[in-house]
């Protein structure tokens, strides 16, 4: 049972399906192991539970991170 693990912020359902199914899919033609004995796990981390620069990313200005995955420039891309 090969194994992918996401470490990273929060990510929306949607942004963890695409990652998933590219992950998933590109580990799957590489090493001809089916696509349905690869898992793939998501570790989250809220945005207070990260820091650059010894800055939380929940105290980071609106042009950093924000939400989501920046939640709303993603609805943004995938509503078009």
């Amino acid at each position: 049972m090969p194994a992918i693990i996401i470490n990273s912020i929060e990510m929306t359902d949607e942004q963890k399906k695409v990652i998933a199914d590219k992950f998933i899919t590109t580990f799957s033609e590489v090493t001809n192991v089916p696509k349905d004995r690869v898992y793939l796990f998501f570790n989250g981390y809220a945005l207070n539970e990260v820091s650059t620069g010894g800055k939380l990313f929940s105290e980071l200005p609106a042009t950093g991170a924000r939400h989501k995955f920046n939640e709303a420039d993603w609805a943004e891309k995938t509503d078009k």
